[in-house]
Order: structure tokens, then sequence, then C-alpha cells
């Protein structure tokens, strides 16, 4: 059997057992070649092409022979096969408030990727700037309605955006974002907020430019600046502060207002660092409507009160064997967990206290939870009497593997406080006292 040598071979790493794929011979640690005639190069051109009634396949077996099946089926049904990734395109740009450039060594290798692909952005909700994607990229979008995708705009001045990116490529961002519009892609869009660079008249005309691609644009969120210590020889950069936060709000309340009694829905948010920067009452789970901006941000605080108002109804009145409680958190994280532990001290038997913990891997500047390290905290409590049951960590310390940010393993934190049980986020707790 004659295979093109252009069709691209891509590892079959999972296979639905009596699936499509499987009664068609398909088998894990075989190659995928073709799907009628086409290419495949990912999961997405998988699922995209799958979906035809009649598939012709052509694949590799382990040993390297070539085999071709054809199938006959309903339009909706999947082969039930995973693909291994393919390597994704980096940034190319330099932007002058990148994260990934304020990072000490030593953290967890996947943080120094720099990622710049619209499958992440389709895939996973990553935000791309568009700078760096050609032709091809676009007519790919287009033709398989790979929607929606998150967009890092920042500033829709051609000069200014090239400046902020530093990329070579000056581009002009709301064209790109018209024409996936009109295509009928849906974009939720950000700004990352440099005090004296795309604020003041910049923001207000980057805000007036997407705000007229709505329904195209279904978001907008404006996030302020991270820095650390970690900025040397970097591009000098002003932090978000109280007076800059309650001004910010200020100014773009009345709109906020406007664009919910136009078109029912907020469509611009602010981060929560900008509410707890200003020490500013957050807005109502309406504001945030389906919360389109959550991983980013932007209601974060709001959904996890409403989350722990629900949790609340199960807590018991009283507790069998008093336990004591430590609530792991960043410096702002204390505002947001006074209310929380003001109920869960309502249990007779259980107390619990707010453990603030001072970030030292990237500096003061950075407040959130969910950039400490397991070293910090371990660190912060070593001069602490260890009478407590249970340590509560944020869920967002971890990732999939129960890593924390420097690395350090949740079993290997684990084996550092006992005899004290760490469990994560509140349902972790709640499960512990019942």
């Amino acid at each position: 059997m004659k295979v093109s040598p252009l069709l691209c071979f891509m590892k079959i790493t999972a296979v639905r057992n009596k699936g499509l794929g499987h009664r068609a011979g398909l088998r894990p640690g075989f190659d995928l070649l073709s799907i009628n005639g086409r290419r495949i190069s990912d999961n997405i051109d998988l699922r995209f092409h799958e979906s035809d009634e009649r598939l012709d396949l052509h694949y590799k077996d382990r040993a390297g022979r070539m085999h071709r099946s054809i199938i006959e089926k309903d339009y909706d049904r999947s082969l039930g096969v995973a693909l291994d990734e393919p390597k994704y395109h980096s940034c190319g740009n330099k932007c002058v408030f990148c994260f990934v450039d304020q990072m000490p060594q030593g953290l967890r290798k996947a943080l120094y990727f720099k990622d710049e692909d619209y499958r992440l952005s389709f895939l996973h909700g990553n935000y791309i700037t568009l700078s760096n994607i050609g032709q091809s990229g676009f007519d790919r979008i287009l033709q398989q309605h790979l929607s929606p995708l998150y967009i890092s705009v920042h500033a829709t001045e051609p000069g200014l955006r090239k400046r902020m990116l530093g990329s070579r490529r000056e581009g002009n961002i709301i064209k790109d974002l018209r024409d996936l519009t009109v295509a009928g892609i849906e974009l939720h869009t950000q700004i990352v907020l440099c005090p004296g660079i795309n604020d003041g008249r910049h923001l207000k005309k980057s805000l007036a430019c997407l705000l007229k691609l709505y329904p195209g644009v279904k978001s907008i969120a404006v996030v302020p600046v991270g820095l650390t210590k970690h900025r040397q020889k970097l591009y000098p950069l002003k932090a978000i502060n109280k007076e800059y936060s309650r001004q910010l709000i200020g100014e773009y309340t009345m709109l906020q207002r406007q664009l919910r009694q136009r078109f029912k829905k907020t469509i611009l948010y602010f981060a929560d660092e900008f509410y707890l920067n200003g020490g500013l009452d957050f807005p109502s789970s309406v504001w945030y409507d389906d919360y389109p901006q959550l991983d980013n941000g932007v209601g974060m605080v709001r959904e996890f009160w409403n989350r722990f108002a629900e949790l609340a109804d199960t807590l018991p009145d009283k507790l069998v064997r008093r336990k004591k409680a430590l609530l792991i958190t960043g410096v702002s994280g204390l505002r947001v967990l006074r209310p929380v532990v003001d109920r869960l001290n309502m249990v007779k038997g259980l107390r619990c206290e707010i453990w603030p913990v001072r970030n030292s891997l990237f500096g003061d500047t950075v407040t959130v939870s969910g950039l400490l390290s397991g070293n910090d905290i371990l660190s912060s409590l070593t001069d602490r009497d260890s009478d407590y049951d249970l340590m509560v960590l944020p869920e967002n310390l971890l990732n999939r593997e129960n890593k924390f940010i420097d690395d350090l393993s949740l079993g290997e934190f684990k084996r550092n406080l006992r005899p004290a049980k760490v469990v994560v986020g509140l349902e972790g707790l709640i499960k512990n006292l019942t």
C-alpha cells in the first residue's frame, strides 16, 4: 500500500475497547496517517475529520506495516481514539510585561514554556496574541470553526500594541478580530493593564473598538500587570496600587451599567485583584453573568463565596471530637477567607484560623494564593506550634501531578507536616468534619 510522504504520522495513545477505532484495527502505539486522504496533525484534526459518515483510514502498526480500513458510521459517532500531543508553537514575542521572564529558576519545567498556539486557546482557553499566526492558521480556524478563542489584545492601536508585544509584526488586531467574528468565531479577550502605557485614553480606545465587535467579542477582561522581584534588566513597569484600583473601577462602573442595561450582560469585567487592592466591595453574582473569564481571575472571589454558601448547608452543628484547622492563603486572601472562617467557627468544637503566607519566591508584590510555593508555606510554619489537626490548602496551588509551583510534591509537603492532616479545598475540609 502506498502512502503519500506528505501525510503526517500521529501516534495513537488510547483506543476505546470495542469502539469503532478498535473494530477497525487501531491500537495504542499505531500511527494514524490519514482519514479520507486528509492528514491528521492533532486531536482537533481527528475530531473534525472523523465526523464524516464514511471514513477511509490509513494507519501503520508497530511493526511498520501499512493498513487500510473503511468504516460506515453515523456522523456524530467518534472513533474512540486519542492521539499523542503534538509539538505546540511557542511565543515569538518579547512582551514588556511577560510573567515568564520574571520567574526564578527551579520551578516546574512546563511553566517556562511561552505558548502561542491557537489549538491550546481552543482546547484549554489559553490566551494568544494572534501576532505569530500565519494565513494557514487562520484558514484552519475558519474551516474547522475553532470557537471560542481567547485573545490577548492589550491595545488596539497598532504602534502601541507592537511596542507592548515586542513584536516585529505590527498587524491590525481589530481587523483580525473582525474577520474571525464575521466567520462566527466567538472571542474572549483580555487587556493586561500596565500603568502609564496602555491605560488612560489608550484603554478607552481599546474598549471602544472591542465593544463594537460585540456579540462576536463575548467578553473583555482587564487584568493588572503581574510584577515579581525578578525583573532585573527588564522593561520598567509600575505596580497597581490601592488608589489606582479605586480610580479605575470608579471610572468604568457606569459603562458596565450601561452595557448591562443595553445588552443584559456586563461584557466588560475587571479582575478581582483590582477590588482586593482597592478595598472595594465585589459585584454580585449577576454582574459576572456566566463567569466567562473565571480562569483569568475575574469573579473567582464571588464564585468561591457562592460555592461555600452551598457547602455551608452541609456543615454539622457540632463535632464529635474537637478539631482545629489552619487555612493557608496568600496575603490578599485574608479578606476573602474572613467570612468563610466566621461561618466555620459557628460549628461547635471547630476552631479555624487563617494563615496568610508571604511570597518570598516572587516577592511581596505577588499576593495571590495560586502562586505560593510549597517551601514558602513550610518556611512560614517553622516557628508555629503544630497544634492544628487539619491544614487546608487552596485548590489552585497544585497542578495535575499534585505539585506546587516550586516542583515540591504534595507527598513531600505532607511528610513535613505530620501529624497534621493536609486537605485540599473547602470540600476537603468539610469532608473531614462530617
